[in-house]
This record gives C-alpha cells, structure tokens and sequence, in this order.
C-alpha cells in the first residue's frame, strides 16, 4: 500500500526542474511479459495438450519471466539472441516433459513464436494518456532499453507508440544497462542534462541504480508491487507519476 511518504518522496523528486523524461520498454511501456506467455502457449500448441491448465500457465509464466536467467547471459555476450531462447525453450519443455525442439526444428519454432508475440505486443493501458501530460508539460522523452535498437523501434511501432524519435539500445551505446553509456546517450539525444533527467524503469538494478549511477533521478514502476523492500521512490501505475509532474 502506498503511503503519504511514498507520495511526498515522489513529489519531492519530480519538484526540481526536469526537461526530459527516458524510459524502460519491456514491461513498463510495453506488456512483453503477457505477449511472452501468450505467444508460448500458442506456439507450444498441441504438443501441451497433455497439461492441466494451470500447469500449463506456469510453464509459460516461467518461459516469459527467463527463470533460466538466459537474458542476461546474453546482455553479457555470452550467448546469442537465438541462443537464450534456445536455453529458454530447452527449460520449458523439461517442465513440459517433452522432448525441445533443436536444429531447424528449433529455428523453425523460434520463427513461429516471433511471429506471434510481436502481434501479442500492446502498450499498458495507461502509457498514452501518460505521454500526451508530458507533452501537454512541454517535456521531451525517449526509450533506453537492453534489447538491439532496431528491435525496440520495431516493437514500440508495432504496439503504436509512435512518438518516440529517441531510442537507445543496448547496442546503440555500446553497453546494456545498468552501464552509466545507455543513459548518458539518451539524454545526450534528449538534449537534457542527467541531473535534469528522470528515468521510470520496472528493475530496480538496471533500471534505477543504473540511472542514478549516470546522475539521472529515477522512480521503480512496480505494476505488481513485488518490490515493497525496494528503497527508492515507487510507483504502481503511470498515472500517479502524471499527477506529481502536473501538481508542480
């Protein structure tokens, strides 16, 4: 539950001037975690026609949480894109007991399953009216994502977030977050100093200790409130942050 401190620390931390406000993607602007699970279960298709439901639903929530930790495996080069799939696929079949698909089969699921989650991909119900208060406020905002920056332009058109000149990715500075490179060059593109900047991100590690060691302010976007240790300012949905800009 939020308290009145949780209030006034968010107040308190919009309340200095800000000119420009960056961005997680995944799972702050858009809902990949449920385009994950549906494009799993869509493409597992038949094949987990032998699980209950629920089974079902956790093998898939698994898949699309990367409780394999293959993701970051990849943000360190230490596998390819394909290849933490592979990892990511590998695991759920285990819990499916079923056999994983590898060589062309795999690459053939891989395809499938891209296909489909990119036409799973959908903002979160409050990002647009969030972004029409900062451009009512005059203020400019970007993307800062661990993900290829070609992809994230791709995802963030597909799910019709149009306005976003500024996007940078993991590639784009030559680091992934919670390197200082990621978010120095988005304000750099912003035209905005860090101590000026605000960045909302749903990880408290690559997300807000990121920003903050680049000199950025940042606030935890935590839709499902699993982070009630986190010490740093909080918030459930982008209309409270809405708010705090425009009670200024």
């Amino acid at each position: 539950m939020k308290t009145l401190k949780d209030t006034l620390d968010l107040h308190a931390l919009v309340a200095p001037k800000i000119e420009g406000v960056l961005f997680d993607i995944d799972d702050t602007l858009v809902d990949l975690r449920q385009a994950a699970i549906d494009g799993f279960i869509a493409t597992l298709g038949q094949a987990g026609a032998h699980l209950e439901p629920q089974q079902l639903r956790v093998i898939a929530e698994d898949f699309a949480d990367d409780a394999a930790g293959a993701y970051e495996r990849y943000m360190a080069g230490e596998l390819t894109f394909l290849g933490q799939r592979q990892v990511r696929v590998d695991r759920a079949y285990r819990q499916a007991g079923l056999p994983a698909p590898s060589g062309t089969d795999f690459e053939r699921w891989a395809s499938d399953y891209e296909n489909r989650v990119q036409s799973q991909w959908r903002p979160f119900t409050d990002v647009h009216a969030h972004l029409d208060v900062l451009s009512s406020l005059g203020l400019s905002f970007g993307a800062v994502s661990n993900n290829v920056e070609s992809y994230q332009r791709n995802k963030l058109l597909r799910s019709g977030l149009t306005d976003f000149a500024v996007v940078v990715g993991s590639d784009t500075a030559g680091a992934p977050k919670p390197d200082p490179a990621p978010f120095l060059e988005g304000c750099r593109q912003l035209g905005s100093t860090p101590q000026t900047t605000l960045y909302v991100g749903d990880n408290p590690i690559n997300d807000v200790v990121g920003a903050q060691t680049a000199g950025l302010r940042a606030v935890l976007l935590d839709r499902e409130g699993s982070h009630i240790g986190h010490r740093g300012v909080i918030i459930r949905g982008l209309e409270e942050l809405s708010n705090a800009l425009c009670a200024r």
